[in-house]
């Protein structure tokens, strides 16, 4: 155990102390915010032109309805200037489509709904397309209404949009929040994914690069394969879980600096508020902010983060041990690649198999990928908000505790060996039979 730590110590402060660590980790949570707001700048930067549209409207009933926006210009024309709009329209940086509005001759608006033209130059998006759709479709809805006799208020009224309460027995209180629950399980599932992979394969770089210098070949003659090999895979799960404490740190600050930037800026959020929609829907809001707060309290926080935890350590000793192993089987990171598949294939069915059983967490695809302990430690976590039963998080969590002992045990044979061979690629079938052979 001494070796072990010692060996612990020596990585975690040879990548702790490197410059690019703490660049990184200093600067990765803010590029992650920064990437978020350019990628919404440029989605506005994208979208901030108007879009000049010339209408020709052959049945005059549409003149009311397409109104000019923030967004959208509609400019009419009569249907003698349709081929010198055209004509001009090519090439053209003003105009950006010409919609053409046939005549109503059968009186039911059939020939419009088919017939109804929209020229472009090629830089009409499919949401000023569907939009345009909308509101010619609106005003033919309105229109048939008017027709048939049916008043607007009253075909409101027979609409319904059902709210189920649902309620768990097992429980024995009301079941919401599954989008949150989704959110949640989602969010948790891919850090544990990320970690375990950024992670593991540092573990596998470390070994390779050790034993390409030839550094191993000292290392082994203070101490044991299998120290060097737990003591690099512990002191990589430190590197982790420091980065990951100082993320979580971070991340804690920016929300409290946020709120205090917020109540800055009150000013221009009351004027937001003062506008007609913002007052109409401000009880709406403050209503679904009420029952979001109460369905995140709600959450058994106390069971997620064990259950985070231990699915965190045990699933990164679990496919550390395997990229060790890789890293010691191998000469140089291009001959990674054949084996790196690997555990990669598991860890991608944990994933997205975790995905597909959303809809039905207790389901037998769901039980089965948060057993085997190849994909437990992503699938488990899926399944965590959803109340899974203690009994089924026991057995799990057992199961991967003996499975992650015997991977760290075949690992080891794999790396005794395979430290010490220079110049050859393992085959499979060689490193089936490393494993076999005594100690």
């Amino acid at each position: 155990m001494k070796n072990i730590l010692l060996v612990a110590q020596r990585e975690f402060f040879s990548q702790v102390r490197n410059k690019a660590f703490l660049i990184m980790t200093i600067i990765s949570p803010l590029l992650i915010v920064g990437a978020g707001g350019v990628i919404f700048w440029l989605s506005s930067a994208n979208n901030s032109d108007v879009r000049n549209i010339a209408v020709v409207d052959q049945s005059t009933e549409f003149i009311t309805t397409l109104k000019s926006d923030k967004k959208i210009s509609f400019s009419f024309y009569n249907p003698n200037e349709i081929k010198a709009i055209k004509d001009t329209m090519n090439g053209s940086e003003y105009l950006n489509a010409l919609l053409i509005i046939p005549a109503n001759k059968d009186g039911d608006y059939a020939q419009i709904e088919k017939e109804t033209e929209l020229i472009t130059n090629g830089n009409l998006g499919m949401t000023d397309r569907d939009k345009i759709a909308r509101l010619i479709g609106g005003k033919i809805e309105q229109e048939r209404l008017q027709t048939t006799g049916i008043e607007q208020d009253a075909l409101d009224k027979t609409k319904s949009k059902v709210s189920l309460n649902v309620f768990n027995v097992k429980e024995g209180k009301e079941d919401k929040g599954v989008e949150l629950k989704m959110v949640l399980s989602g969010a948790l599932t891919y850090i544990i994914f990320m970690f375990v992979m950024i992670y593991g394969v540092k573990v596998m770089r470390s070994v390779v690069e050790e034993k390409n210098n030839r550094v191993v070949e000292i290392i082994i003659s203070s101490v044991k394969p299998f120290e060097l090999m737990m003591g690099k895979i512990a002191g990589t799960t430190m590197v982790a879980v420091t980065q990951f404490s100082i993320w979580i740190v971070m991340t804690l600050g920016l929300l409290m600096i946020f709120p205090a930037i917020a109540a800055s800026r009150m000013d221009m959020a009351q004027e937001m508020v003062n506008q007609q929609q913002m007052v109409e829907d401000s009880p709406q809001i403050m209503e679904m902010v009420t029952e979001t707060s109460e369905i995140l309290l709600s959450f058994n926080y106390p069971l997620i983060i064990f259950a985070f935890v231990s699915y965190f350590i045990l699933g990164y000793l679990f496919y550390s041990s395997i990229f060790a192993a890789i890293g010691s089987a191998v000469d140089n990171d291009t001959d990674t690649q054949q084996f790196t598949y690997f555990p990669l294939i598991p860890m991608m069915v944990g994933l997205y198999g975790s995905f597909t059983t959303l809809d039905n967490p207790d389901g037998p695809v769901a039980f089965w990928l948060s057993m085997i302990p190849f994909t437990s430690p992503i699938s488990m976590i899926t399944r965590i908000p959803f109340d899974v039963p203690i009994w089924e998080l026991a057995l799990s969590l057992t199961i991967l505790v003996i499975s992650t002992i015997g991977m760290i045990y075949l690992a080891s044979k794999i790396y005794r060996i395979g430290i010490l061979i220079y110049g050859k690629k393992p085959t499979v079938k060689e490193i089936l039979k490393w494993m076999t052979y005594k100690n």
